[in-house]
């Protein structure tokens, strides 16, 4: 008896995986770590077994080998745009139009680890004009159009209100402006980028560029010039004041668009993630008809920028937490504990507490899943776009977007970020 016994175990012990799969979930478990222990271990670990089944236990999910974990803490990045609006520059603000959505995509995959974490980032937009003839000359022909933000669609619409006129363009003065006036982070570990892009000498105005770049140097903020045309020795001999390289391009040229299988869709998903937003707040039924008028805007300039808005808007970097309850929540799970009723929509007014959290709930589950929808479909666009652009023998030339990134990631090396 006791010889078969010990067949049946050493059999047993042979097909203890092939067990595990027949039996399913907690009873394969059991019988995987009670088949290679000790009797009375065994049936220790059985008992502790079926009580785990009937009582459910939260689980923490192993991260994936090779993938560190995720910083709650974020770094910031803040960009001040200066952008020459004089006579003949329509094609650079079209280019700060076109090209939005995706710089702020591209600059928002920035990592760098930070004590075994990998830590992520999150972008503010400051935006000035300089050397339009209908400002103050008294200001030097400098206007802060947009303070730092992180609210996309106030760009968006911000930058579609320029126009061009004139011109005393006041390079210089400008970047001491937009130093002296933003409201920079003092955090060692923010990156502070001031971009300058215009077309005439850089020597015009009050301010010298010795003058311009010290005081950059002294708040730590990295000055980049984008010379829109030939090179021009003032900009040059700035730009080694800036200790940076002088990018030049032109303003005039049109991003290609390669249109790619899955357009079509990635817009009407993009169309519906409008649905899933809940406004809040006294400014929050004005930013839902900016956003829709962000859409619009990005589909009159071109089926390329439109597709980059929409992939945009499936991601972090595009967060409207300050208008929307679905972002507000998941910055600040005790949001809705807080908010007053007549802040809320008007749907939500007068439910209990675990109601609205149950609205706000169901649009986050629609929004992730049709983000997870644009994010499949994306990967898919990329691939395409790849292999056909690889294709054709003309590349795309450099543009306002494409200098901005190299510059960037540039001095995001430095810091220890990654893309």
């Amino acid at each position: 008896m006791s010889e078969s016994r010990s067949k049946f175990g050493t059999w047993l012990r042979r097909h203890s995986l092939t067990l595990v799969a027949a039996l399913g979930g907690a009873a394969g478990v059991a019988y995987a770590v009670t088949a290679h222990k000790p009797a009375k271990a065994a049936a220790t670990q059985q008992t502790r077994t079926m009580t785990s089944v009937s009582t459910p236990q939260i689980v923490q999910t192993p991260q994936p080998a090779g993938e560190l974990p995720k910083d709650t803490v974020t770094d910031t990045v803040q960009i001040a745009l200066l952008l020459d609006t004089s006579s003949s520059m329509d094609g650079l603000i079209n280019q700060a139009r076109s090209h939005l959505w995706n710089m702020v995509d591209q600059m928002g995959k920035m990592t760098r680890v930070v004590d075994g974490k990998q830590r992520g980032v999150k972008i503010q937009l400051a935006l000035y004009e300089y050397g339009n003839d209908t400002l103050s000359s008294q200001t030097g022909y400098i206007r802060q159009v947009q303070a730092f933000t992180g609210d996309l669609d106030k760009v968006s619409e911000k930058l579609h209100a320029l126009f061009t006129n004139g011109g005393s363009e006041y390079a210089g003065q400008a970047i001491t402006v937009a130093i002296k006036d933003l409201q920079w982070s003092k955090d060692p570990s923010t990156m502070r980028f001031v971009f300058v892009a215009g077309n005439e000498g850089f020597d015009q105005g009050p301010v010298s560029a010795v003058e311009a770049m010290k005081a950059a140097d002294k708040a730590d903020i990295n000055v980049q010039l984008i010379l829109c045309g030939d090179k021009e020795e003032t900009w040059s001999q700035a730009a080694k004041l800036a200790q940076s390289d002088l990018m030049t391009i032109d303003q005039n040229r049109v991003a290609q668009h390669i249109p790619a299988p899955q357009d079509d869709e990635i817009l009407q998903l993009g169309s519906e993630l409008n649905a899933t937003y809940m406004a809040y707040g006294a400014e929050g039924q004005a930013s839902m008809m900016r956003q829709k008028e962000a859409d619009f805007s990005s589909a009159k300039l071109s089926k390329k920028v439109a597709v980059e808005r929409a992939q945009l808007k499936s991601k972090k970097g595009y967060s409207n937490s300050n208008w929307d309850l679905v972002d507000a929540t998941k910055d600040d799970g005790k949001f809705l504990e807080t908010a007053r009723d007549e802040q809320l929509p008007e749907a939500m007014r007068g439910k209990t507490l675990e109601e609205k959290k149950a609205m706000v709930a169901a649009n986050a589950a629609k929004r992730a899943d049709i983000q997870a929808k644009i994010a499949k479909l994306e990967a898919e666009r990329t691939k395409f776009v790849e292999a056909e652009r690889a294709k054709l023998a003309d590349k795309d030339a450099p543009s306002l977007e494409s200098e901005l990134m190299k510059s960037t990631k540039k001095t995001a090396s430095k810091k220890g970020y990654k893309f």
